[in-house]
């Protein structure tokens, strides 16, 4: 990245990368690596924050996105529960996409990564909607893209009633619960602004912490992409886990783990 990094942690030397005796990592981006436990070990870092996407939670039977196995292709009516400009006539497919996504998670509960990203005590920023981090015990989770667990008035302007998408299921379809407009999930169309808040808290997160880690995501996409850089920049050790890596490592990270992170992350967790 051509940006100088604040000390990190001394750290065992890594495809070429050089960690002596406290001093800065030095180097380009690394080849391939096959463990997390071994490029970054859990107990020399006090400060983790995990940035995870939909492969995180493919064993709880949440597809990802892409791929000829992924979301947009096996799921017909995802293309109308994408697009804010839809509604209101989409709001059926938005509860039966992200609505029924919901289901199958807190059906299946959090994976064993999930867990091990809260017994390591990291802070986690998800893309994800499903809820799986907060049901493995992790606090504080900034959900990027919302959550389908929770629900809002479409009479945004003149309503404005947030509360738990179980609450607006009471009625079907589903309403307000203040003041029986339809409702739809709380996540994130396309067409809609980003929670600046949520945006705010995840930057500081990343600048704050001594290992960042994006898991079951690339990080390619905005506002994603600047998470890993902004850690980088702050002195953190940089990790990215992905079992199908798209392309060449990202230069924002210094290792690129390449494997399912339900046995990358319980590898880490318990080492």
């Amino acid at each position: 990245m051509g940006t100088t990094e604040a000390e990190s942690p001394s750290l065992p030397a890594v495809d070429g990368m050089h960690g002596v005796g406290g001093s800065a990592w030095i180097g380009h981006v690394q080849h391939d690596v096959s463990s997390l436990a071994a490029v970054a070990p859990r107990e020399r870092f006090t400060r983790i924050c995990a940035l995870t996407g939909a492969g995180i939670s493919v064993a709880a039977g949440l597809g990802t996105f892409r791929g000829p196995d992924g979301r947009w292709t096996m799921t017909p009516e995802m293309e109308r529960a994408m697009h804010v400009q839809l509604l209101p006539g989409n709001v059926d497919a938005l509860w039966s996409v992200w609505g029924g996504m919901w289901d199958v998670a807190a059906a299946a509960g959090p994976t064993a990564a999930h867990r091990a990203l809260a017994a390591a005590g990291a802070s986690v920023i998800t893309q994800n909607v499903d809820g799986l981090h907060q049901a493995a015990g992790s606090v504080g989770v900034v959900e990027i893209h919302g959550t389908a667990g929770r629900a809002r008035c479409l009479d945004e302007d003149f309503c404005g009633w947030t509360g738990s998408a179980d609450e607006a299921k009471r009625a079907d379809p589903p309403q307000c619960a203040r003041c029986t407009e339809p409702a739809r999930p709380a996540v994130i169309l396309f067409g809609e602004m980003l929670d600046p808040e949520a945006l705010a808290q995840a930057r500081r997160l990343a600048a704050e912490c001594d290992l960042f880690l994006a898991i079951g995501t690339s990080g390619r996409v905005a506002p994603a992409s600047w998470l890993a850089p902004t850690a980088r920049q702050a002195g953190a050790f940089c990790v990215n886990v992905d079992l199908y890596p798209d392309g060449n490592p990202d230069p924002a990270f210094h290792a690129r783990v390449v494997g399912d992170a339900q046995d990358v992350l319980t590898e880490w967790a318990a080492a």
